[in-house]
């Protein structure tokens, strides 16, 4: 009988953990950093970064004191970069300095209209995300982590970089009180989060690492220059419309171009290649590279196309953009011996954006 008892209170314990663990939390990271001027509810004379959101779900509204534990989190963070204390005394503008400067970080959340902006620097190891004592008595509660520097915004170079030069953005784990009578050791009960064990520490930086793997850039990077190319319009054509100096259009290329900077002019290389990877172009027999061959030149652009070799189409901007794709030259001879039949040449193009012009 004894045996059987113990395993009765092993198996009631068992049940216990599984009814404390229902509450949960989520931690969405950003992807990627960049500052910006504060705005309300943080200090709008300063500069901040938006690090993620921290999302928490009690079990039938009960939410006493959360808090987040910084197992391997700094209280302090220093970034270096360009730092203005005076402006030049003849043009007036502001002065450089590549220097260190401290950011904090702070939980901003809402709770029944209630928002809340608190700092996280306690040196304890445990960081409440809100001040109120007592059941929050939410069904969901969101906090919303940002950096945020002890100088002002404006002191800080637009579109510069800041580095990470003190201070680690390793990981925290979520607790709560049990109880309204405070968050204290005896008291408190850790939260898994995105369905981890809640002993496990969830990395703030979305990396996964103590760093941001990039320098830090004062405003929001703009998204990169996109270049899109496609064929289409593909046609057969009769072989004598580009005997000699004819030319007869067998496709046209367009060229899409998006987040484009209005003032600045872009450009790519294209490149026709055939399956042989020669300089030279021929049609052959059913497509076919062991077959009766007929040559040809391939022109683009206003230019005669050599295999592997680029051709420049520039002065582009913001929008979509049309070439034709064009046969001349054929060789008349050998396409009046060659035998009946279709002739095709397979023909591959790829382009290379240009540095910006």
């Amino acid at each position: 009988m004894g045996k059987i008892r113990t395993l009765l209170l092993v198996f009631l314990s068992a049940i216990s953990f599984q009814l404390s663990a229902q509450i949960t939390a989520t931690w969405v990271p950003k992807d990627s950093l960049y500052f910006e001027q504060g705005f309300s509810p943080l200090n709008t004379n300063k500069l901040v970064a938006h690090m993620g959101t921290l999302t928490i779900k009690p079990v039938g509204n009960q939410l006493f004191d959360p808090n987040i534990l910084n197992v391997n989190l700094s209280t302090s963070f220093q970034f270096t970069g360009p730092i203005t204390w005076s402006n030049d005394w003849q043009t007036g503008l502001p002065v450089y300095v590549n220097q260190a400067t401290y950011f904090t970080l702070y939980a901003v959340s809402t709770v029944k209209g209630v928002t809340q902006a608190n700092p996280l620097w306690q040196s304890d190891g445990s960081q409440p995300l809100r001040t109120e004592n007592g059941n929050l008595n939410v069904s969901t509660f969101t906090a919303e982590f940002y950096l945020v520097s002890d100088q002002d915004w404006w002191r800080y170079k637009s579109g510069a970089q800041y580095t990470l030069t003190s201070g680690t953005f390793g990981g925290f784990q979520v607790a709560v009180a049990n109880s309204g009578s405070g968050y204290w050791p005896g008291n408190e009960t850790l939260v898994p989060v995105n369905n981890n064990d809640p002993q496990v520490t969830t990395p703030l930086l979305s990396s996964g690492t103590s760093a941001p793997p990039q320098p830090v850039p004062f405003g929001q990077p703009s998204a990169p220059v996109s270049y899109l190319l496609s064929i289409y319009d593909n046609q057969s054509f009769t072989i004598s419309q580009a005997y000699g100096s004819n030319v007869a259009r067998v496709a046209r290329a367009q060229l899409v171009i998006t987040n484009a900077a209005a003032d600045t002019t872009y450009g790519v290389h294209v490149v026709f290649s055939n399956r042989s990877n020669s300089p030279h172009f021929s049609l052959h027999l059913d497509g076919l590279s062991n077959l009766y061959a007929i040559p040809y030149t391939l022109r683009f652009n206003g230019q005669d196309v050599t295999g592997g070799s680029p051709i420049g189409w520039t002065g582009l901007g913001e929008g979509t953009f049309t070439k034709d794709i064009q046969v001349t030259r054929v060789d008349s001879f050998k396409a009046e011996m060659a035998p009946a039949g279709i002739y095709s040449d397979t023909i591959t193009v790829n382009i290379t954006p240009i540095d910006t012009i």
